[in-house]
């Protein structure tokens, strides 16, 4: 998800604005100040190992925008059952480029398979304001 801001801490993502679809920008190329919020499951028996997430972000001709990569460790809390999936969270912090005004979507990839549905949002060029006559 896309929000005015996320961070991810101690296991809960605090998220202001989340969810935002629409974005204006004064012009373009553009900064997109926007923080990305992630949360993805780890089967219990790939915990303690490497996981490659990706997040690539895609204009509406398939191009890409900008792509995000890290290597994370989900381990297991003291508390999880045995067989349980674990939650993990993460908090992308922008500003991220966009080259120009339409549609685009963003997809997370885990190992390199891609998660479904991606995310998908569109910038715009911020209205001009009008000047009084």
């Amino acid at each position: 998800m896309f929000a005015e801001g996320a961070e991810a801490v101690n296991g809960k993502m605090y998220i202001l604005g989340g969810g935002i679809d629409l974005h204006h920008a004064p012009g373009f190329p553009t900064m997109l100040k926007a923080d990305i919020a992630l949360g993805f499951l780890v089967a219990w028996g790939e915990t303690n190992r490497k996981i490659n997430v990706k997040v690539r972000v895609m204009d509406e001709d398939d191009a890409e925008a900008f792509t995000f990569g890290l290597e994370a460790v989900v381990g297991r809390a003291p508390t999880a059952k045995p067989g349980q999936d674990i939650r993990s969270l993460v908090a992308l912090r922008g500003p991220f480029p966009i080259a120009k005004p339409g549609a685009y979507k963003a997809v997370m990839f885990l190992n390199d398979e891609p998660q479904e549905p991606p995310f998908r949002f569109w910038v715009d060029q911020a209205p001009l304001p009008i000047s009084p006559g």
